[in-house]
């Protein structure tokens, strides 16, 4: 029992000790966090045209803690992300793996802004994840 007590312990420790999201990493940034977004429009992966989802196949977007959550449309969505001030870093971003014909341009263009956005704004219940100054993605809160 004490071993068991003891490698638990140790554990614990080591999870505490691990490097993770640090509360400067997100400081200031209540504007983005906390909240569901669902999104209204995104550009489409080769950047031609501006995509905007079906009422069954909305993308939403919720950032806590350095982490990132939602749905593309068809896959649930996971990864972390480094917000400060209004800079922004998505990392690791990773989808559960189920086939929506229907709704595939529009996850590969949601997917693909995890990628490319480095800045964000929020204006009143509105978020625009850009890269530099060129919007990617507009959602709304939900």
């Amino acid at each position: 029992m004490k071993v068991n007590l003891s490698i638990i312990t140790l554990s614990l420790g080591l999870l505490i000790l691990a490097p993770g999201c640090s509360t400067s990493k997100m400081k200031n940034n209540t504007a983005i966090e906390g909240r569901e977004w669902s999104l209204v429009s995104v550009q489409s992966k080769d950047g031609s045209t501006k995509l905007t989802p079906a009422e069954d196949q909305q993308p939403t977007l919720s950032i806590l803690q350095c982490r990132v959550s939602g749905s593309a449309g068809c896959n649930r969505i996971m990864g972390s992300v480094v917000v400060d001030g209004n800079k922004l870093k998505f990392d690791k971003v990773a989808t559960t793996m189920m086939l929506c014909p229907d709704a595939m341009n529009l996850e590969d263009a949601v997917l693909n802004v995890f990628g490319l956005a480095n800045n964000y704004k929020v204006t009143g219940t509105t978020l625009e994840l850009k890269k530099d100054s060129e919007v990617l993605a507009v959602y709304k809160i939900k």
